[in-house]
Protein backbone atom coordinates (compact mmCIF):
# COMPACT_ATOMS: atom_id res chain seq x y z
CA UNK A 1 0.00 0.00 0.00
CA UNK A 2 1.43 3.13 -0.86
CA UNK A 3 2.39 5.47 2.52
CA UNK A 4 -0.13 8.25 3.49
CA UNK A 5 1.26 11.55 3.27
CA UNK A 6 1.39 13.43 6.43
CA UNK A 7 3.50 16.30 5.89
CA UNK A 8 1.97 19.96 5.10
CA UNK A 9 3.55 22.72 2.74
CA UNK A 10 6.13 22.35 0.17
CA UNK A 11 7.25 19.71 2.13
CA UNK A 12 3.83 17.69 1.36
CA UNK A 13 4.37 18.23 -1.94
CA UNK A 14 7.73 16.53 -2.48
CA UNK A 15 6.62 13.74 -0.03
CA UNK A 16 3.22 13.29 -2.01
CA UNK A 17 5.06 13.39 -5.47
CA UNK A 18 7.59 10.78 -3.86
CA UNK A 19 5.27 8.55 -2.76
CA UNK A 20 3.15 8.80 -6.10
CA UNK A 21 0.11 9.58 -3.93
CA UNK A 22 -1.61 12.74 -6.06
CA UNK A 23 -5.09 13.80 -5.43
CA UNK A 24 -5.85 14.06 -9.49
CA UNK A 25 -8.66 16.02 -11.43
CA UNK A 26 -9.99 14.82 -14.60
CA UNK A 27 -10.29 17.04 -17.45
CA UNK A 28 -13.05 16.12 -20.08
CA UNK A 29 -12.78 16.62 -23.67
CA UNK A 30 -15.82 18.80 -24.82
CA UNK A 31 -18.12 16.79 -27.33
CA UNK A 32 -20.99 17.31 -29.34
CA UNK A 33 -23.51 19.84 -28.37
CA UNK A 34 -25.89 17.13 -29.07
CA UNK A 35 -24.21 15.43 -26.16
CA UNK A 36 -26.16 17.89 -23.59
CA UNK A 37 -29.32 17.55 -24.62
CA UNK A 38 -31.20 16.70 -21.87
CA UNK A 39 -35.03 15.39 -21.75
CA UNK A 40 -37.25 18.06 -21.24
CA UNK A 41 -38.34 18.88 -17.60
CA UNK A 42 -41.43 21.05 -17.52
CA UNK A 43 -44.85 21.15 -20.20
CA UNK A 44 -44.39 24.97 -21.10
CA UNK A 45 -42.90 26.52 -24.36
CA UNK A 46 -39.12 25.94 -25.43
CA UNK A 47 -37.49 29.30 -26.50
CA UNK A 48 -34.85 29.27 -29.42
CA UNK A 49 -31.52 30.43 -28.06
CA UNK A 50 -28.67 31.20 -30.19
CA UNK A 51 -25.18 30.96 -29.17
CA UNK A 52 -22.14 32.97 -31.34
CA UNK A 53 -18.90 33.30 -31.26
CA UNK A 54 -16.36 35.77 -33.43
CA UNK A 55 -12.95 36.08 -33.91
CA UNK A 56 -11.63 38.85 -35.45
CA UNK A 57 -9.02 41.25 -36.47
CA UNK A 58 -8.78 43.43 -33.41
CA UNK A 59 -10.31 44.25 -29.94
CA UNK A 60 -12.03 47.50 -31.64
CA UNK A 61 -15.52 47.17 -31.81
CA UNK A 62 -15.34 49.93 -34.07
CA UNK A 63 -12.79 48.38 -36.44
CA UNK A 64 -12.55 44.96 -35.98
CA UNK A 65 -13.35 43.10 -39.03
CA UNK A 66 -15.33 39.42 -38.40
CA UNK A 67 -12.81 36.66 -40.11
CA UNK A 68 -14.30 33.17 -38.45
CA UNK A 69 -18.25 33.19 -37.22
CA UNK A 70 -19.71 30.33 -35.53
CA UNK A 71 -23.80 30.04 -34.45
CA UNK A 72 -25.47 27.03 -32.79
CA UNK A 73 -29.16 27.67 -32.54
CA UNK A 74 -30.42 25.56 -29.40
CA UNK A 75 -33.92 24.22 -28.20
CA UNK A 76 -33.85 25.30 -24.14
CA UNK A 77 -37.03 25.15 -21.87
CA UNK A 78 -38.01 26.95 -18.99
CA UNK A 79 -35.69 25.37 -16.93
CA UNK A 80 -33.10 26.65 -18.98
CA UNK A 81 -32.13 22.94 -20.11
CA UNK A 82 -31.19 22.36 -23.86
CA UNK A 83 -33.68 19.91 -25.01
CA UNK A 84 -33.07 20.10 -28.60
CA UNK A 85 -29.64 21.48 -30.99
CA UNK A 86 -32.12 22.96 -34.08
CA UNK A 87 -28.90 23.90 -36.33
CA UNK A 88 -25.35 24.65 -36.27
CA UNK A 89 -23.17 26.81 -38.46
CA UNK A 90 -19.75 28.28 -39.54
CA UNK A 91 -17.85 30.90 -41.54
CA UNK A 92 -14.45 31.63 -42.47
CA UNK A 93 -14.86 35.23 -44.38
CA UNK A 94 -12.07 37.76 -45.94
CA UNK A 95 -11.68 40.92 -43.67
CA UNK A 96 -10.19 42.33 -46.82
CA UNK A 97 -6.89 42.94 -45.51
CA UNK A 98 -4.16 40.77 -44.18
CA UNK A 99 -4.70 39.19 -40.51
CA UNK A 100 -2.58 41.09 -37.99
CA UNK A 101 0.44 38.53 -37.11
CA UNK A 102 -0.80 38.48 -33.26
CA UNK A 103 -4.73 37.45 -34.51
CA UNK A 104 -3.00 35.02 -36.77
CA UNK A 105 -0.69 33.02 -33.80
CA UNK A 106 -3.77 33.30 -31.33
CA UNK A 107 -6.35 31.54 -34.04
CA UNK A 108 -4.23 30.00 -36.80
CA UNK A 109 -6.43 31.32 -39.22
CA UNK A 110 -3.87 32.64 -41.81
CA UNK A 111 -4.90 35.19 -44.51
CA UNK A 112 -4.80 32.14 -47.40
CA UNK A 113 -7.13 30.47 -45.18
CA UNK A 114 -9.97 33.58 -45.64
CA UNK A 115 -9.40 34.38 -49.30
CA UNK A 116 -12.39 34.95 -51.30
CA UNK A 117 -14.71 33.59 -48.20
CA UNK A 118 -17.58 35.17 -46.97
CA UNK A 119 -20.44 35.25 -45.08
CA UNK A 120 -23.96 34.85 -46.94
CA UNK A 121 -26.06 37.77 -45.25
CA UNK A 122 -28.82 37.24 -46.08
CA UNK A 123 -28.88 33.37 -45.01
CA UNK A 124 -27.45 34.11 -41.76
CA UNK A 125 -29.57 36.95 -40.75
CA UNK A 126 -32.65 34.74 -41.72
CA UNK A 127 -31.15 31.62 -39.73
CA UNK A 128 -30.99 34.07 -36.63
CA UNK A 129 -33.85 36.84 -37.43
CA UNK A 130 -36.23 34.34 -34.92
CA UNK A 131 -34.51 33.47 -32.75
CA UNK A 132 -35.65 34.38 -29.10
CA UNK A 133 -32.36 35.15 -27.26
CA UNK A 134 -28.92 35.57 -29.14
CA UNK A 135 -26.20 34.83 -25.97
CA UNK A 136 -22.20 35.58 -26.57
CA UNK A 137 -19.62 35.13 -23.73
CA UNK A 138 -18.54 38.50 -23.93
CA UNK A 139 -21.67 40.67 -26.25
CA UNK A 140 -20.20 44.37 -25.35
CA UNK A 141 -18.01 43.20 -27.97
CA UNK A 142 -19.41 40.77 -29.81
CA UNK A 143 -22.88 42.39 -30.30
CA UNK A 144 -21.56 45.53 -32.26
CA UNK A 145 -19.54 43.68 -34.55
CA UNK A 146 -22.36 40.98 -35.72
CA UNK A 147 -24.59 43.45 -35.96
CA UNK A 148 -22.17 45.71 -38.59
CA UNK A 149 -21.61 42.48 -40.34
CA UNK A 150 -25.48 41.44 -40.29
CA UNK A 151 -27.49 44.80 -39.89
CA UNK A 152 -30.29 42.46 -40.49
CA UNK A 153 -30.19 41.70 -36.79
CA UNK A 154 -30.64 44.98 -35.02
CA UNK A 155 -32.64 45.47 -32.10
CA UNK A 156 -31.87 41.65 -31.70
CA UNK A 157 -32.48 41.05 -27.99
CA UNK A 158 -28.40 39.28 -26.30
CA UNK A 159 -26.98 38.06 -22.99
CA UNK A 160 -23.73 37.66 -21.52
CA UNK A 161 -22.47 34.78 -20.36
CA UNK A 162 -19.62 36.21 -19.01
CA UNK A 163 -21.58 38.87 -17.36
CA UNK A 164 -24.96 37.64 -16.40
CA UNK A 165 -24.06 34.31 -14.30
CA UNK A 166 -22.65 35.55 -11.06
CA UNK A 167 -19.40 32.65 -12.08
CA UNK A 168 -17.48 33.78 -8.65
CA UNK A 169 -20.76 33.33 -6.19
CA UNK A 170 -20.89 29.97 -8.03
CA UNK A 171 -16.61 29.26 -7.00
CA UNK A 172 -15.15 30.10 -10.20
CA UNK A 173 -12.49 32.22 -9.84
CA UNK A 174 -12.89 33.87 -12.87
CA UNK A 175 -14.56 34.70 -15.65
CA UNK A 176 -13.10 33.76 -19.24
CA UNK A 177 -14.42 30.92 -21.53
CA UNK A 178 -11.53 28.95 -21.16
CA UNK A 179 -11.14 29.10 -17.42
CA UNK A 180 -14.44 28.36 -16.72
CA UNK A 181 -14.80 25.63 -19.46
CA UNK A 182 -11.65 23.98 -16.93
CA UNK A 183 -13.44 24.88 -14.03
CA UNK A 184 -16.30 23.42 -15.04
CA UNK A 185 -14.74 19.49 -15.76
CA UNK A 186 -13.96 20.10 -19.55
CA UNK A 187 -11.11 20.89 -21.74
CA UNK A 188 -11.03 22.11 -25.24
CA UNK A 189 -7.85 22.19 -27.76
CA UNK A 190 -8.70 24.26 -30.25
CA UNK A 191 -9.93 27.17 -28.02
CA UNK A 192 -9.84 30.53 -30.43
CA UNK A 193 -12.06 29.16 -33.16
CA UNK A 194 -15.55 30.27 -33.38
CA UNK A 195 -16.76 26.87 -33.81
CA UNK A 196 -14.63 25.60 -30.64
CA UNK A 197 -15.67 28.03 -28.06
CA UNK A 198 -19.18 27.67 -29.20
CA UNK A 199 -19.09 24.19 -27.93
CA UNK A 200 -17.13 25.11 -24.81
CA UNK A 201 -19.35 27.56 -24.28
CA UNK A 202 -22.85 25.32 -24.50
CA UNK A 203 -21.04 23.26 -21.69
CA UNK A 204 -20.23 25.74 -19.64
CA UNK A 205 -23.63 27.14 -19.62
CA UNK A 206 -25.00 22.89 -19.30
CA UNK A 207 -23.18 23.01 -16.04
CA UNK A 208 -24.84 22.29 -12.77
CA UNK A 209 -25.32 25.41 -10.26
CA UNK A 210 -25.81 24.15 -6.57
CA UNK A 211 -29.36 24.24 -6.82
CA UNK A 212 -29.56 21.89 -9.43
CA UNK A 213 -30.27 24.19 -12.40
CA UNK A 214 -27.69 24.76 -15.62
CA UNK A 215 -26.09 28.18 -15.79
CA UNK A 216 -28.13 28.98 -18.34
CA UNK A 217 -31.31 29.28 -15.84
CA UNK A 218 -29.12 32.14 -14.40
CA UNK A 219 -28.27 33.49 -18.01
CA UNK A 220 -32.01 33.76 -18.87
CA UNK A 221 -33.26 35.26 -15.44
CA UNK A 222 -30.90 37.81 -15.99
CA UNK A 223 -31.90 38.39 -19.65
CA UNK A 224 -35.74 38.77 -18.67
CA UNK A 225 -34.90 41.79 -15.88
CA UNK A 226 -34.74 45.77 -16.98
CA UNK A 227 -31.60 47.42 -15.32
CA UNK A 228 -30.63 50.91 -14.95
CA UNK A 229 -27.12 51.94 -16.14
CA UNK A 230 -25.84 55.14 -14.05
CA UNK A 231 -23.55 57.32 -15.71
CA UNK A 232 -21.80 59.25 -13.12
CA UNK A 233 -22.01 62.74 -14.64
CA UNK A 234 -19.91 65.58 -13.63
CA UNK A 235 -18.50 63.19 -11.05
CA UNK A 236 -14.97 65.28 -10.22
CA UNK A 237 -11.87 63.75 -11.23
CA UNK A 238 -10.91 63.08 -7.30
CA UNK A 239 -13.41 60.62 -7.25
CA UNK A 240 -12.27 57.98 -9.29
CA UNK A 241 -10.77 55.89 -6.52
CA UNK A 242 -14.01 55.64 -4.85
CA UNK A 243 -15.75 55.13 -8.04
CA UNK A 244 -13.26 52.12 -9.24
CA UNK A 245 -13.80 50.70 -5.19
CA UNK A 246 -17.59 50.68 -5.93
CA UNK A 247 -16.92 49.19 -8.85
CA UNK A 248 -17.83 51.52 -11.43
CA UNK A 249 -16.16 50.54 -14.83
CA UNK A 250 -14.87 53.67 -17.50
CA UNK A 251 -16.08 54.16 -20.72
CA UNK A 252 -13.61 55.73 -22.95
CA UNK A 253 -16.34 56.68 -25.67
CA UNK A 254 -18.92 58.77 -23.16
CA UNK A 255 -15.89 59.63 -20.81
CA UNK A 256 -17.65 58.86 -17.85
CA UNK A 257 -17.82 56.04 -14.92
CA UNK A 258 -21.24 53.83 -14.90
CA UNK A 259 -22.10 50.95 -13.63
CA UNK A 260 -25.74 48.99 -13.51
CA UNK A 261 -28.04 48.31 -11.26
CA UNK A 262 -30.95 46.61 -10.51
CA UNK A 263 -34.23 48.86 -10.29
CA UNK A 264 -34.65 48.18 -6.57
CA UNK A 265 -30.92 49.67 -6.07
CA UNK A 266 -30.84 52.91 -8.41
CA UNK A 267 -31.97 55.26 -4.99
CA UNK A 268 -29.85 53.62 -3.17
CA UNK A 269 -27.15 54.77 -5.51
CA UNK A 270 -28.21 57.81 -6.07
CA UNK A 271 -27.38 58.75 -2.81
CA UNK A 272 -23.92 57.06 -2.67
CA UNK A 273 -23.09 59.15 -5.76
CA UNK A 274 -24.17 62.30 -3.86
CA UNK A 275 -22.33 61.21 -0.57
CA UNK A 276 -19.29 59.99 -2.08
CA UNK A 277 -18.56 61.33 -5.81
CA UNK A 278 -20.05 64.41 -5.28
CA UNK A 279 -22.66 63.19 -8.47
CA UNK A 280 -25.53 65.07 -7.92
CA UNK A 281 -27.20 64.58 -11.18
CA UNK A 282 -26.41 61.12 -12.74
CA UNK A 283 -27.72 59.83 -15.88
CA UNK A 284 -30.11 57.07 -15.50
CA UNK A 285 -31.02 55.06 -18.75
CA UNK A 286 -33.25 51.62 -18.35
CA UNK A 287 -31.57 48.82 -20.23
CA UNK A 288 -33.14 45.73 -21.77
CA UNK A 289 -31.85 42.92 -23.59
CA UNK A 290 -32.69 44.40 -26.47
CA UNK A 291 -30.03 47.41 -25.63
CA UNK A 292 -27.70 46.65 -23.29
CA UNK A 293 -25.28 45.71 -25.30
CA UNK A 294 -25.44 48.43 -27.89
Amino acid sequence: MTPSCTASGPEQALTCAENDDWDIGILRRVGPIANLVRPRTTSGPTRRVALIDTETTSTNTRTAEVIDIAVAILQVDDGGEIVGVESTVQALRDPGMPIPEDVVRLTGITDAMVAGRSVPTARWEARLGGVDLIVAHNSAYDAPIVERLLPGLGGAAWACSMREVPWSDLGFDGAKLGHLTMQAGFFNDRAHRAAADVVSLAHVLAWRMPDGRPAMAALLDSAACSTVRIDATGAPYAAKDALKERRYRWDPVARTWWTEVAEAEVELERCWLEAHAECRAPAMTVMTARTRYR
